[in-house]
């Protein structure tokens, strides 16, 4: 599959993320800081892009991201309407531990909390999705996006994960490795990856 040259954003800290809760698929509000790890992340994209690029702005629908990639869309001049909302980016859905702390989790779903972590790649909590299932819309979705040249996206830790897998081409065990911070941006081109400052 040839795929586009990718700026790849995480929405900015949220109210949840402070209270150590898995958010997935509900939502919570940014916080002041999330806020300006938004604008902050207009600036470093400015360094690399031009709006006379051919590119494509896309985030998740949910609430966080989508605040995230508004402010951003501002700051950069261009129109809300520039965004496309791709719900096969949408965060993955963590089931019953959806609103709920990892510590409450551990305890008052045990069993499952064992199970997922002894197999996060193909768990499925009840109610949620298991990696396998998200790899499986990202994968029809990069399939849509190909002939594109430029992507910028907003969108979650998780699916960000997921994400940079497939395009890297690696194996489950070192996709589960991956993380990004809510100010890290990331460029995928070509196969590999870079983190930008």
């Amino acid at each position: 599959m040839n795929l586009p040259t990718i700026y790849l954003f995480r929405h900015g800290e949220t109210v949840w993320n402070v209270e150590g809760r898995y958010q997935g698929q509900l939502d919570s509000p940014l916080t002041e800081k999330g806020k300006k790890q938004a604008l902050d992340n207009v600036q470093k994209l400015k360094k690399y892009i031009t709006l006379k690029d051919r590119l494509k702005f896309y985030s998740s629908p949910l609430g966080r991201a989508k605040a995230t990639a508004e402010l951003m869309v501002k700051e950069l001049k261009i129109p809300l309407s520039t965004i496309i909302f791709e719900d096969r980016i949408q965060e993955f859905n963590y089931g019953i531990f959806e609103g709920e702390t990892k510590t409450y989790c551990k305890r008052k779903f045990s069993d499952e909390f064992e199970a997922r972590e002894s197999d996060k790649w193909n768990y499925l909590l009840e109610g949620g999705e298991s990696y396998v299932m998200v790899t499986k819309r990202l994968k029809s979705w990069l399939e849509s996006v190909q002939d594109e040249k430029i992507i910028v996206i907003v969108a979650h830790e998780m699916i960000n994960r997921a994400l940079r897998g497939l395009y890297l081409n690696l194996n489950n065990k070192d996709i589960l490795k991956l993380f990004q911070a809510n100010n890290v941006l990331i460029k995928l081109e070509n196969g590999r990856e870079t983190i930008l400052n």
